[in-house]
């Protein structure tokens, strides 16, 4: 299991954060996901608003990529793991709670994410493995 920085953690705080995921055919799905969190030094989390092709495709394939970067430093990271979907418990309440502050309807799923790699996009060693 990868260790988080707190200077990656700072940058996911940040809320520029993109997840890709990919279903059973091998096709790719990106988009942005402003609720991602940091649960602790391996966890990532999000809530999964619109139960649309994100949520499908990590229901065939639960492989997920999260990148975060900070343009203006031209620096990033690119976090790989495993996704696992709740969709009651303490993760899915605290997204629920949020996103209904946000008046916005309760998430299909919280996605709990292990981070097993985590490689750089900054650009001095963009593709680098950190850990």
């Amino acid at each position: 299991m990868a260790v988080l920085t707190e200077e990656m953690k700072d940058l996911v705080k940040s809320g520029r954060c993109l997840v890709a995921t990919a279903g059973r055919d091998g096709w790719p799905n990106i988009g942005p996901k402003g609720s991602v969190i940091v649960v602790d030094d391996s966890t990532l989390a999000f809530g999964e608003m619109t139960g649309r092709q994100s949520f499908k495709n990590l229901q065939e394939n639960p492989r997920v990529a999260i990148a975060v970067v900070d343009y203006e430093k031209y620096n990033g990271y690119r976090f790989l793991g495993t996704a696992e979907l709740e969709t009651s418990g303490e993760l899915y309440d605290k997204f629920a709670q949020r996103f209904a502050a946000m008046k916005l309807p309760k998430p299909a799923a919280a996605v709990r994410i292990k981070v097993e790699g985590i490689y750089s996009l900054s650009a001095r060693n963009p593709g680098e493995k950190i850990a």
